[in-house]
């Protein structure tokens, strides 16, 4: 089952958009050739957004060319993808020759228009517009979306598990053919079992097919509740995580929190070597 892992590099944009350094262009090459070591399936290279919101993504389109180019020449073939807020950006991505797309929205309207100065439902207007726009004009593209605040906003509290659900379901059902990865990210890093089953089970009895759920997690202080939602994940098919490849880097845009990095690879492989492959 290990070779079957899929596993979404976040280095570039989450890992190092939660950080004050600015990275330079040669930089970000360098974490580039180092993520290729890993042999990740997709890569992340970064987000086209406001240079005054986040000014460490500011030369994105000139590392996606960069490494786009390289993988041309490589054995390695990961999907390189983009994070775009919105249409006008994906308008400048598509003008800039990029192909795969990471798309976001949540479960809490006030995070969403903190995030992206948008509600809920404006959102999911805009990314059918979005998704409808790629389709027409960009050949053979894939497309990415994250659901933020899986179990908590950092603004709003608590998330119901159902409303979670319902969620969950409305984007799998409108963007079914689509979306080919739906994440679950959990935001704060406060994810716990119980809850991240009842939504996985919620998933199962409606016949969701989990092998297009991915996870976003966070390191939690309650490592055995992080080791118990991957098993549980693994278990149920889930089989795609976003990962790191600098140690306790990643967080939530809207906050900036730096307590809870990316979970790595090794995260992953270990526990399935430990639970799974005895």
């Amino acid at each position: 089952m290990l070779k079957k892992f899929k596993f979404f590099d976040v280095t570039l944009r989450d890992g190092l958009q939660s950080i004050s350094k600015i990275y330079t262009l040669n930089e970000k090459k360098d974490i580039f050739h180092n993520i290729l070591k890993k042999n990740p399936s997709f890569i992340e290279i970064g987000s086209i957004v406001s240079n005054k919101v986040l000014p460490q993504m500011e030369n994105s389109i000139e590392l996606y060319n960069y490494a786009n180019d390289y993988i041309k020449k490589s054995k390695q073939k990961p999907d390189l993808y983009m994070l775009i807020p919105n249409l006008k950006n994906l308008k400048i991505a598509h003008d800039n020759n990029i192909k795969n797309f990471s798309f976001i929205t949540s479960t809490s309207d006030l995070f969403q228009k903190k995030n992206i100065n948008k509600s809920l439902n404006k959102t999911k207007q805009e990314l059918s517009e979005m998704i409808k726009y790629s389709i027409n004009n960009i050949n053979n593209s894939k497309n990415k979306l994250y659901i933020s605040c899986i179990s908590e906003c950092p603004i709003a509290g608590k998330i119901e598990n159902e409303f979670i659900t319902n969620e969950i379901l409305y984007y799998h059902y409108t963007h079914e053919k689509t979306i080919n990865q739906i994440c679950l990210s959990d935001t704060c890093g406060t994810l716990k079992f119980l809850d991240f089953k009842i939504i996985i089970d919620n998933l199962i009895r409606r016949n969701i097919n989990l092998e297009k759920i991915s996870l976003h997690l966070h390191n939690h202080n309650n490592n055995n509740n992080l080791n118990t939602i991957i098993i549980y994940a693994i278990k149920n098919g889930i089989l795609r995580f976003d990962v790191s490849t600098l140690p306790n880097l990643g967080g939530c845009s809207v906050t900036m929190d730096k307590t809870n990095g990316n979970i790595s690879y090794e995260n992953v492989t270990k526990i399935y070597d430990t639970y799974f492959n005895i």
